[in-house]
């Protein structure tokens, strides 16, 4: 009978150990961002930021992508030679799908500006350059064709020395004259080369360099869609101060970002498959995998625990998804 029962025990372990062990889930809350966004400001010069802080210094712990505070500066202190920026034209919508390069505002060049190009595209000094090297050429192969007859001329006694020395010293000066205007060159060439492909790139590249019109362009820096628009962008509207213009972004695919407790995090990896439900559409689902899982903690007070940032990758085909969807990730863990 104890056998029987022994037998029985054993038995039922096996079966308890041969039992698959059920999958475990984890879920969390997450948000859709735009992976690559390009913001346009005015002046387009690096603005002074502001880090949100507590109390200790220590920068805050933030769940979510912080919004950028800037100091007010005028466009002056922040080193523009363009003091007002007056709007002509800004065709755009949220939502517009835009390409690389194509105009998406039209603003009234200052005149002062508008000399200053001109200035740039002169090739006055280029000219004069070229005019001078053509010069020092033309003397200095005078004077080595020359040279040869003065030594020549030395070798019968029929001149002196010293003037076979003092033509090698001109050659000599004008050896280091045309090395210094030949450096003078190149630096001016670039210049103007640069200055050209500046122009060419505010204003178009089929503009003729010597009717510049009064008007420059903000131009869209890739393919994407207008995520946003300043709503004071109308025409006759003018910006003294910094100011943002616009956003264009890339919405496919989508990020779905979440931030993960430094202990859950330890069970999680590249590669999880992942289910996300946006609370937009509570009946679908969404499969995607871990794309990314952070090794550096999110900033934090010391006395509060760690959180670590995970990052999926969601197909946005149709571009429905939009920037800032809450939805509730579930990561199966295998």
């Amino acid at each position: 009978m104890k056998c029987m029962q022994t037998i029985l025990g054993l038995a039922a372990a096996l079966l308890v150990a041969a039992a698959p062990v059920a999958a475990e889930t984890m879920t969390f809350l997450g948000k859709s961002y735009c992976p690559i966004k390009y913001e346009v400001n005015w002046p387009f010069t690096t603005k002074s930021k502001k880090t949100p802080t507590q109390g200790s210094g220590i920068q805050a712990n933030i769940y979510e992508l912080p919004k950028e505070v800037y100091e007010e500066k005028s466009a002056a202190e922040l080193g523009s030679d363009m003091r007002r920026l007056v709007i002509l034209a800004a065709p755009i919508q949220v939502g517009q799908r835009v390409k690389e390069d194509e105009a998406l505002i039209t603003y009234e060049l200052p005149l002062e500006n508008l000399i200053t190009e001109k200035q740039g595209l002169s090739r006055s000094e280029l000219s004069g350059l070229e005019h001078a090297m053509a010069s020092v050429q033309f003397r200095l192969a005078w004077l080595e064709a020359h040279q040869q007859n003065l030594e020549n001329m030395a070798v019968d006694k029929s001149i002196a020395p010293i003037v076979v020395r003092s033509n090698a010293q001109d050659i000599d000066a004008l050896i280091m004259q045309r090395d210094y205007l030949a450096e003078e060159l190149e630096l001016a060439r670039q210049r103007y080369d640069n200055t050209v492909l500046i122009t060419r790139s505010k204003y178009g590249k089929d503009i003729d360099l010597k009717k510049l019109p009064r008007q420059g362009y903000v131009r869209s820096p890739s393919d994407g869609y207008v995520l946003w628009v300043n709503s004071s962008l109308v025409p006759g509207m003018a910006f003294t101060k910094q100011a943002a213009l616009v956003t264009v972004g890339k919405l496919d695919p989508m990020i779905i970002r979440v931030s993960v407790h430094e202990i859950a995090v330890q069970k999680l990896k590249v590669g999880d498959p992942a289910t996300v439900v946006f609370h937009a559409w509570p009946g679908e689902k969404f499969t995607t995998t871990i794309s990314q899982v952070d090794y550096v903690a999110q900033p934090a007070m010391l006395q509060q625990p760690s959180f670590y940032l995970v990052e999926l990758t969601l197909p946005n085909p149709d571009m429905r998804i939009k920037e800032g969807m809450r939805c509730d990730v579930t990561v199966n863990l295998q």
